[in-house]
C-alpha cells in the first residue's frame, strides 16, 4: 500500500505536475527509501544483480554495432552512408539491461538491501536512468585523419564509455570503444546464454 501511494504521488507530479494529496504522507526521506527500493528491484531484476539480466540485450548490443561498422565502412569507401540515423524505440526495460550490458551506471558495490546508507551517492539510479522518454544515443564523428570517434549520451548528456579511457573521455576513438567490447562482439550468443536445458544426450 505503501508504494501504491508512493506511485500515485509520483505519477501526478510527473505528469499532471500536481502535488497530489498522496505525496503528504512521505517527506524527503521516505521519499528516498521508497527510490532505493525501487532502484534495489531493477538492480536485480534488469541490471547488474544477475549477468543473464543484461546479457538479454544481446541481440540489441549486436544490432547497434553491426549498425555503426556498415555506416563507417560506407563512410570509408566513399559511398553515401545509407542509414545516417537510426532510431529504435522500447521501453525502460529495454533500454537497463543494455545500458548494464555496456557497463554504464555501474557502482563499486551492488545494491543489497543492507546497504542503503553507504549507497547515498550511488551512480545506479533509475529515476535519473530511465525518465519518461528516456534514451540512448550512439554518435560516429570523424575528426580527419582517420580519427574516427564514438560518443554515448543518455538523456542527452555526454557520458564516458566505463574502462574505456582516451584523452578526450565522453569521445574515444571507435577502435577502442570496439576492443574493449570485443568479448561481447565475438561472444553474446543471445541463444546460449537464454538456453535452460540441455539436450538429454549431453549431460
Amino acid at each position: 500500500m505503501v508504494e501504491a501511494a508512493f506511485y500515485l504521488c509520483a505519477y501526478e507530479f510527473a505528469i499532471k505536475t500536481v502535488n497530489s494529496p498522496w505525496c503528504r504522507l512521505f517527506d524527503e526521506v521516505d521519499a528516498q527509501v521508497m527510490e532505493y527500493a525501487l532502484d534495489l528491484k531493477q538492480f536485480w531484476k534488469r541490471a547488474y544483480g544477475y549477468e543473464i539480466n543484461s546479457k538479454s540485450s544481446c541481440i540489441l548490443f549486436h544490432d547497434m554495432f553491426s549498425r555503426l561498422d556498415k555506416a563507417l565502412n560506407e563512410h570509408n569507401s566513399g559511398q553515401k552512408v545509407t542509414e545516417a540515423v537510426t532510431i529504435q524505440v522500447g521501453h525502460a526495460e529495454t533500454l537497463l539491461p543494455l545500458l548494464a550490458l555496456l557497463g554504464f551506471f555501474k557502482d563499486s558495490e551492488p545494491l543489497t538491501s543492507i546497504n542503503y546508507a553507504s549507497q547515498t551517492q550511488r551512480s545506479f539510479r533509475t529515476s535519473r536512468m530511465l525518465p519518461y522518454a528516456a534514451n540512448f544515443i550512439l554518435v560516429l564523428y570523424d575528426c580527419g585523419g582517420g580519427d574516427i570517434r564514438l560518443q554515448p549520451l543518455v538523456n542527452e548528456q555526454p557520458v564516458a564509455f566505463p574502462g574505456v579511457t582516451d584523452r578526450q573521455e565522453f569521445m574515444p576513438l571507435y577502435e577502442d570503444v570496439r576492443r574493449h567490447y570485443e568479448e561481447l562482439l565475438k561472444g553474446c550468443d543471445f541463444e546460449t546464454v537464454c538456453e535452460l536445458f540441455k539436450n538429454p544426450a549431453e549431460v
